[in-house]
């Protein structure tokens, strides 16, 4: 009978969509960025519940650190052109001689170098970025619940490095150096 394989409304609303393989992706980033930023925190820092944890600048650095890093190893996974990652922060000012604090910023910047640009690792970036966004908004975080996006990733070619174009000139910045993460 037919009746017998159709389920029932009732049944049907309680279904929860597949999770797809990106949506897995970005849930074991924001886990694993989540578990570095804690193991880099003091003993009396780890012991605070999340939401209080997120409004920490340290904490909150080092969460968006390990981001950085997962997202760097996926997307070179991803792409075999992609030659190296660097992240950076716009707002960090390494000369500075006393500890104010910029705004917390979520965006997670990173250069991605590669042999070439491609559509193909663009579009990679915009799906994972939204897959990311989606996931960090359920963090008990305020500046995380109305994120619209978490990831800039740029893409720059080894031309732009040598001609000193666009944001490739944050390569030889002396003043807003990028960490290498790939």
């Amino acid at each position: 009978m037919a009746t017998n394989i159709l389920q029932s409304p009732i049944k049907q609303a309680t279904l929860q969509p597949p999770i797809t393989s990106l949506q897995e992706t970005a849930e074991t980033i924001q886990i694993d960025a989540l578990q570095y930023a804690h193991t880099k925190s003091t003993q009396s820092i780890q012991a605070a519940d999340l939401a209080e944890l997120l409004q920490r600048h340290d904490f909150f650095d080092q969460f968006k650190l390990g981001m950085a890093e997962r997202i760097a190893d996926t997307l070179a996974a991803h792409d075999e052109h992609v030659q190296a990652i660097y992240y950076f922060d716009p707002y960090l000012n390494a000369d500075a001689e006393t500890e104010t604090f910029a705004p917390l910023d979520a965006t997670v910047n990173l250069l991605v170098l590669v042999e070439s640009k491609s559509a193909a690792l663009e579009s990679f970036i915009t799906a994972l970025d939204g897959a990311l966004t989606q996931q960090v908004r359920k963090l008990p975080s305020p500046l995380l619940v109305s994120l619209a996006s978490i990831l800039n990733a740029i893409l720059i070619t080894q031309e732009d490095v040598a001609q000193r174009r666009g944001y490739a000139v944050l390569l030889s910045s002396m003043f807003l150096k990028p960490r290498q993460v790939y």
